[in-house]
Order: C-alpha cells, then structure tokens, then sequence
C-alpha cells in the first residue's frame, strides 16, 4: 500500500520507498507541474522562524499553504510554500498586516496554480485580494483553543529513513517538555507559572485512535518516516512526519491534541533556525537541541498563540530582551520569564477588571500605579500590569513594570525598569512590536506630534518603589500631554532697506613714476 507520506516524496523528491511505493510515486508526479482546478483552495498559513544568528538575513515569515486532501491525491495535512511574485508576497504581508488575513483561517482560490517539485506556483496574474475569503468554520474552531484552560499537547519524535533521531529517549524528552521526572523549568511549568495557573499544559494522551493501548510515554510517540533528514528539506520532513502520524494514530492532526511539537535529530537542508511554528496553529517544530530549551518552547507556543517577533531599540526584529518573543533565552533549565508589555496585552491570562489600564485621546495627563507580572497574584491594591497609551490608530504604545523576580527572575533585559513598546493591530492581533524605551526612576520618553496633535506627549517613571512593600514593587507613571501653545501674532515686516549708496567711480591716483634718486656718494 501506497504510504501517505509518499506524497512528500513526489512533490520533493527525497525519500525512501518500496518498489510498489515506487511505482505509485512515479505515476503521481507525471507531469511534473500539475495545475489545480478551478474550484480548489487552501488555508494560508504562516511560518515564523526562529534564526539562531539573529543577525541572519533570511526572511523569518513564510507564507504557505495547508492544501485540501482532494488536491493532494487524498492525503491530508500537507503544506506547500507559496511561489508568487514580488508584488503577490507584498499584497499577502499588506493584507496580514492589516488583519485581512487570518493565518489558518484564511482561504486562498488556487484556479489556474500549479503543484510541482517547487511547491505551490501562484498565477503571475492573480489578484490576491479578489483571492481570499475568511472561513467561518475554520475560525469558530480556532477560537476555541484559547491560551487558558487545559491544554492537551502531544510530542513526536522523528526517527528517519537511516535511523538518525534525537538521542534521549521518550521520557528524556518527556520530562524536558512536561518535568514529568522533576525537570525545574520547562513549558509546562513556565506557562503555568506566568498565567498564574489559568493555562495547564498536560501530555496529550491516546485518545482512542487507531493505537487501541496507551502511549508507553505520555505525550510522547515516535515515528519512523521514509526520507532522510540530511537531504530533505523542512516541507518534505513536516509533510512526512504529520501523514506518517495520521496513518499510526487514525486521525488528522492535530486531532484531539490543541498543539503538537515535531522533534528532529538536526537540520541539514537550508537551515538557519533553532525551531519554527505556524501562527495561530497547533504546529512547531524543533532541530537539535533547541527543543528542551524552555526558552524556545515558550516563544514557539507564542507564535501558535498568535504573537509575533519582538524587536529591540535597534529597531532589529528579536532584540527585545524583555519578553520572550525577542531572542529568548537558550537553556534548558534558564527560562523564567514571561512576554513584553505588548504581549501582555494581546495575552488572554490578564483580563480580570483592572489588569489593564488605558490613556486614551480624550486625556491631557494621568498618573498610573502599576506592578510587575511577577506579582500578578500579590496585589492587594489590584494595580494594572499593563497600560495602553491609545494612539487612535491601528499602532498604540504600551507599558508595564519589568519586575524581575519570581516567574520572571531570568528576564534578559530592563530588570526592575519601566518598559514601552510599540505595536500594531492595536495590540489585539499578530503584530511585530519594537522596544521603544527602557526608564530607569526619574527618566522619561518623549513622543512629538503625539497622535498627530502637533504636541508632545511625555512619559516620566516618577518613582519606582522599592521600600512601601519590599515584597511587591510598585512603578508610578505620569503620562502628560502638553498643553497647546498659540503662536504670538508676528509684527509687520519692515520696509524693505534703501538701496545702498554707490561705491566711488574716480579712478584711483597713479602709482609714483619719478625713478628712486641715486644711492649716496661714498
């Protein structure tokens, strides 16, 4: 029988198959360019890539396409990468910049595209705004995997076609993820930790697939798929590792599972990533090492949870240190920090009545008291965490306390200072942000023109108090609009000067012409 990662062979060309397997192949990928019907369509996802050198210059978003089984040759789960043209790829990053794409919910028409070796070839002509359409369907499902609740995730281990796999063994890999065996920091804790217990991540369990007996680990299964990692790039690895894990467990991913994380050996083929994850999706996958370090499995989750990179005052995309999303931290067991003040207003795990405080355009100045996340669950004052200076654009400013203790003892930058970072979509939605400013006690970060007003709106920490309660911190904030200042009227001009006198018109004396009188005589 045909296996279904197959698929990924023909389209890619790099695996491992019997000669009946073979054969079946070799009848699908003739032709090698085959073009859709008019009726076919994908949901557009979104790739977020993790460099390990944050100073790499590949792109770290990729749009893809999750295509429809019909279209596959019944296989399910497979994702193409979109081949466009320039101004194709800049209407798709335009439109998810504004919110008119939706990752994984939003549908692109593929009449007229082609499937080949290379992918998902888009018509040079398509106008991709006449092209999308938001599925309802797909976004009452979505929705329903909130960052709160219990969370169900299971882990697969990839062995591939010579046996090259990660050398821990499930429970290795088990504990690292789950602290299933005592490890002290990893997701499952620090997503509980900084959600304060509304998130609990549990290893996702044999749901009565098509495995009748319990996972000998729990949250975690292995599989053999038919290529080899050393010569397979990450399409073909991902599409043969998801159908290899449909076929074993009897469903479509992610099936009853709200995430699942792939774990291989290494990364051979156009590499440049420690891990990579789809927006607002149930998928990440991990190279080397780089899946037990916690830092990296909260960032990738992030990316699931529809947060995107955040960049630092350099205005580089991951050097914002204050929250995960930036570089984050690389350790197995060094990881204690939690998200920027931009992601912990998109974050669902702050919404009780005073978490969050607003400076909106009808205010000329207010005085805010905050704390740090650390001390989200000691706050007998109900202080926000988090305030939103409102821009009345799509694009607002935020701010928190960095407290840098407890849940977030090993944050990387700004400890214990106040922090504002700017986003976009209004800080509801996936958006890149930027660290804007960094306030140590009595310090403060000036906007001209503040919302187009023509004034300048000032943010000063005034006091930063350490001694009030030395076991809760507090940060005082004043947000000031300056007052509009009316021009004085401007006195007449003068009259324009008198044309100066002319200069002399004599002509100037000739020089001396009587020759020098002889020298003296001896």
């Amino acid at each position: 029988m045909f296996h279904k990662y197959a698929l990924s062979c023909f389209l890619l060309g790099a695996c491992t198959l019997s000669l009946p397997e073979m054969a079946i192949a070799s009848k699908l990928r003739n032709p090698a360019v085959r073009k859709l019907g008019v009726d076919s369509k994908c949901t557009i996802e979104v790739a977020t890539l993790l460099a390990i050198d944050p100073d790499d210059n590949d792109p770290d978003e990729t749009f893809d396409c999750s295509m429809e089984a019909v279209d596959m040759h019944g296989v399910s789960g497979q994702i193409l990468p979109i081949a466009a043209t320039r101004a194709q790829k800049n209407k798709l990053l335009a439109m998810l910049k504004s919110g008119e794409i939706l990752p994984g919910e939003t549908e692109l028409s593929l009449g007229g595209s082609t499937v080949s070796n290379e992918g998902l070839s888009l018509p040079p002509g398509q106008d991709i705004a006449a092209s999308v359409r938001q599925n309802v369907e797909k976004s009452n499902r979505r929705r329903l995997a909130l960052h709160t609740g219990t969370k169900p995730i299971l882990v697969v281990k990839v062995i591939d076609s010579g046996g090259l796999a990660r050398s821990e063994s499930l429970s290795q890999i088990g504990d690292d993820i789950f602290g299933t065996n005592g490890d002290p920091v990893n997701l499952k804790s620090q997503m509980g930790d900084c959600s304060f217990g509304k998130l609990n991540i549990v290893p996702g369990l044999n749901y009565g697939g098509a495995v009748a007996e319990p996972f000998p680990t729990a949250g975690v299964i292995e599989v053999t798929i038919g290529l080899s990692l050393s010569t397979s790039d990450r399409y073909a690895i991902h599409n043969a590792v998801t159908a290899e894990v449909n076929s074993v467990l009897g469903y479509t991913l992610p099936g009853p599972y709200q995430q699942v994380m792939y774990v291989n050996e290494g990364c051979y083929v156009s590499c440049g990533y420690a891990a990579y994850a789809y927006i607002n999706s149930w998928m990440s996958v991990y190279q080397g090492v780089y899946y037990k370090h916690t830092g990296v499995q909260m960032h990738e989750l992030g990316h699931n949870f529809g947060f995107a990179h955040s960049g630092g005052l350099d205005g580089a995309t991951y050097t914002d240190h204050t929250g995960l999303m930036g570089n984050p931290l690389y350790s197995d067991d060094v990881g204690k920090m939690c998200w920027n003040a931009a992601k912990t207003w998109q974050c669902e795990w702050y919404n009780e009545p005073g978490n969050k405080d607003t400076f909106d355009a009808s205010m000329e100045s207010k005085t805010f008291r905050l704390v740090g996340i650390a001390n989200y669950d000691n706050n007998p004052e109900n202080l926000p965490v988090v305030i939103k200076l409102e821009t009345g654009t799509t694009t607002d400013q935020f701010i928190n306390f960095n407290r840098a203790t407890g849940v977030n003892s090993e944050n990387d930058e700004a400890d214990n200072e106040v922090t504002i970072v700017e986003t976009g979509s209004n800080g509801e939605a996936y958006s890149q942000s930027f660290l804007k400013a960094t306030l140590l006690q009595g310090e403060f970060y000036q906007y001209l023109n503040w919302a187009g007003t023509g004034r300048t709106l000032t943010v000063t920490a005034t006091d930063i108090d350490q001694d009030t309660n030395p076991n809760v911190w507090t940060a005082t904030i004043s947000v000031v609009l300056e007052s509009a200042i009316t021009p004085a009227p401007t006195a007449a001009p003068t009259a324009a000067p008198v044309a100066p006198t002319p200069l002399p018109t004599s002509a100037p004396t000739p020089f001396p012409t009587p020759a020098p009188t002889a020298a003296p005589v001896a």
